[in-house]
């Protein structure tokens, strides 16, 4: 097979204009150009941010492929930054993994890029929010749970690693994945983005996004077949993923009405635990909307979950990870949340 990169690298570098190209090799220039202009405006040390998803993980190969042959212009050090929200769905996470772990290898093989993994602070974690503070299921009009597990651990990873004017953050967001995200890289052309969600495009000065104008058939072209002839893992990603118009995210969402990532996945494997993972997701919005489980305000109006409810609930949980045999919740979380219900005795 013809290296896509080898050639494209032998050619002029030059992004054209719009926000996607004919082919994928049009893609490709105009994404090297992009992260070439960077490098000579001095922006040496390159952070990308990985959510295990396509298209950041086609951000950290291209990253990865220019840092590993040692172009002229390769840059001093890359840094791919996972945000574990400790909620991600079993197999997803372990894709994840397995592409951060192939990294850490070309670490040890001297290859200037390293994996970081970062993860709530235990107070602030889903279940300690949920079983232990009490809030109810996030949902649209009390979106709690994004900044919490996944944009601050971010947040703090990138200010330790951005602090020179030598850093350039790379985000992964591309035109075509939501209206609402268009409009705000529409306001932000040529390429830097402002705030996006689920931490994959932060409220950051310098933010650059070299993929945005990809094709999603472009994304999965790479990822299908070249990627996996440089020896990346990313077969991992197109087999689990495959054509289900879905993004990678925690099996506890509430956010969304019908969880496809978690459906997707449950086409795919037929263990039993995740029925019974997806079963207590709904139980969780059930109980959130159910009045009758929650502590009324001076206003009248529900707030947090009553305090039965939620050692009922953690019970539930702690025997589900049981039968699944799989981590759902910490012991450094049970401690924080059996603290809170202690504390709701004396109330």
């Amino acid at each position: 097979m013809t290296d896509i990169l080898s050639s494209v690298l032998r050619g002029s570098y030059q992004a054209g204009a719009g926000h996607s190209a004919s082919t994928l090799e049009e893609s490709l220039e105009r994404t090297v150009g992009a992260l070439q202009q960077a490098f000579l405006a001095g922006k040496k040390k390159w952070v990308v941010t990985y959510s295990g998803g396509k298209d950041s993980t086609l951000l950290a190969v291209l990253a990865g492929e220019i840092v590993r042959r040692r172009l002229w212009w390769s840059p001093e050090a890359v840094h791919v930054v996972y945000s574990d929200t400790l909620q991600e769905i079993p197999q997803m996470h372990n894709v994840a993994m397995k592409f951060l772990a192939h990294i850490q290898e070309l670490n040890h093989g001297g290859v200037p890029i390293t994996a970081h993994v970062v993860h709530p602070e235990w107070s602030q974690t889903f279940w300690v929010s949920l079983l232990g503070k009490g809030y109810p299921a996030p949902h649209r009009r009390f979106w709690w749970c994004t900044e919490r597990l996944k944009v601050n651990p971010v947040k703090k990873v990138l200010e330790e690693l951005g602090r020179e004017d030598d850093v350039v953050i790379l985000t992964g967001v591309r035109f075509g994945e939501s209206s609402r995200r268009d409009g705000k890289m529409n306001r932000a052309q040529p390429y830097c983005v402002g705030q996006g969600e689920c931490g994959q495009s932060l409220e950051y000065h310098g933010a650059l996004a070299p993929i945005a104008h990809w094709k999603t058939c472009h994304v999965w072209d790479f990822l299908a077949l070249y990627a996996p002839a440089w020896g990346w893992p990313t077969m991992d990603v197109v087999k689990l993923y495959g054509d289900a118009p879905v993004r990678f995210g925690c099996w506890t969402c509430t956010l969304v009405e019908k969880d496809r990532a978690l459906e997707a996945v449950m086409a795919k494997d037929g263990a039993r635990y995740l029925q019974e993972l997806a079963r207590f997701r709904r139980q969780l919005i059930d109980t959130s909307n159910d009045p009758s489980m929650r502590v009324l305000r001076p206003d009248g109006k529900p707030g947090k979950l009553k305090a039965e409810v939620r050692r009922r609930l953690l019970g539930e949980l702690l025997e589900l990870q049981a039968e699944a045999g799989i981590p759902l919740i910490r012991p450094e979380e049970i401690r924080i949340i059996q603290e809170f219900l202690e504390d709701s005795r004396k109330e």
